[in-house]
């Protein structure tokens, strides 16, 4: 019995990932798989950029359950690397640059640029060029960024060293850390939200899995190891030597305050990063800055100003490049950069930006818990 119980919960939990676009979230489906009184219980929820799926199947006094993170797969054909809004100023690319892959950019054509003092580039280009529109695609995805309906935990009342576990079948953990400014010798896992409303940092010796953290400035420090999801208001920066384990990834949406986000050198992100917002305007006052030795392994979308030194495999959408030296301030180039599509895994879940038609529409699982 116990064995057709975790048959009938893996029918459950198939037809729940294959009819996921058509469930609501945060509400329980009672289904009987094989009309036999034999009921299984299915619920989405939202969790960043992806989302949580749970199966638990009953009778009588025995549970099956199984809880996913999926993700929305794009099975269209899509080699994309690089989109760049025409405002009619071409983009220039500098020093040892490479983009493998397809591009969209003004007027359809680069040109080369020789930035401080370089007699000669090596300028590698591999894919399509056509010509980008005069407005950045508008990304299909907003992030959930008030639980103000969730009744909050005190930091205070965890010792240092405690390990919180909280799986995805059981209700959200909202965590208030306004007492703290840096979380540090702590471990939370799995459905939890850390949530402050000043400036947090984030020590090495705190382990963060599966967690959303939420605050209007962000800080991780050197050092940290971990798999977030970060969502912050004005600025994230990144210290050198962080390692942001996959699924993971940066969200800021902001129109009226000055946005930054900083990825320092030697630091690898898995998953992606979002800078957007709703006006033109607002985009004057947001930048992305990846520096040297910087790698993104996902997507970036930026609506503002790109800085891009570092390495990139799979794609990136920005308004537009800058770069800032210490000499002068250069408009739509890109220095010592290297994007890479084609060595994006065709397994590799992106991150779900923009609106697929009904048809084109699929989940798969990014982890199990």
């Amino acid at each position: 019995m116990y064995e057709d119980l975790i048959n009938r919960n893996r029918s459950s939990f198939n037809y729940l990932i294959n009819n996921v676009e058509s469930m609501p979230y945060n509400k329980v489906d009672k289904i009987d798989v094989f009309d036999d009184n034999v009921f299984s219980y299915l619920e989405k929820k939202s969790w960043g950029f992806y989302d949580v799926i749970v199966s638990k199947t009953v009778f009588k006094n025995d549970t099956v359950s199984k809880t996913a993170m999926i993700g929305k797969v794009n099975i269209k054909t899509d080699n994309l690397a690089l989109y760049v809004t025409d405002y009619d100023k071409p983009l220039k690319l500098s020093g040892n640059t490479k983009i493998l892959g397809d591009i969209e950019i003004p007027n359809g054509k680069t040109e080369q640029a020789y930035i401080n003092g370089n007699k000669g580039n090596k300028i590698t280009l591999r894919g399509k060029t056509s010509k980008s529109n005069d407005k950045l695609p508008k990304i299909d995805k907003e992030l959930r960024v008030d639980f103000s309906d969730y009744k909050s935990i005190p930091f205070s009342v965890f010792d240092k060293e405690t390990v919180i576990i909280n799986g995805f079948e059981n209700a959200t953990k909202l965590i208030d850390l306004n007492e703290i400014t840096r979380l540090s010798n702590i471990v939370f896992k799995g459905n939890i939200v850390l949530i402050s409303n000043k400036e947090l940092q984030i020590d090495k010796t705190a382990k963060l899995q599966d967690v959303l953290v939420i605050a209007p400035k962000i800080k991780i420090l050197s050092g940290f190891k971990g798999n977030i999801q970060v969502i912050a208001k004005e600025t994230v920066e990144i210290a050198e030597d962080v390692s942001l384990k996959y699924p993971s990834s940066i969200y800021v949406k902001n129109d009226t305050d000055s946005v930054s986000v900083i990825i320092n050198k030697n630091s690898k992100i898995i998953g992606g990063i979002v800078i957007d917002g709703d006006t033109q305007s607002g985009a004057l006052r947001r930048i992305l800055m990846i520096k040297e030795g910087a790698t993104i392994i996902g997507n970036i979308y930026c609506y503002g100003k790109t800085q891009f030194e570092g390495n990139l495999i799979g794609s990136i959408y920005t308004d537009k490049f800058n770069l800032q030296t210490a000499s002068s301030n250069y408009e739509n180039i890109i220095l010592n950069g290297s994007i890479n599509r084609d060595s994006l895994s065709d397994n590799f879940i992106e991150l779900p930006l923009f609106k697929n038609t009904i048809e084109n529409k699929k989940y798969a699982i990014i982890k199990e818990f």
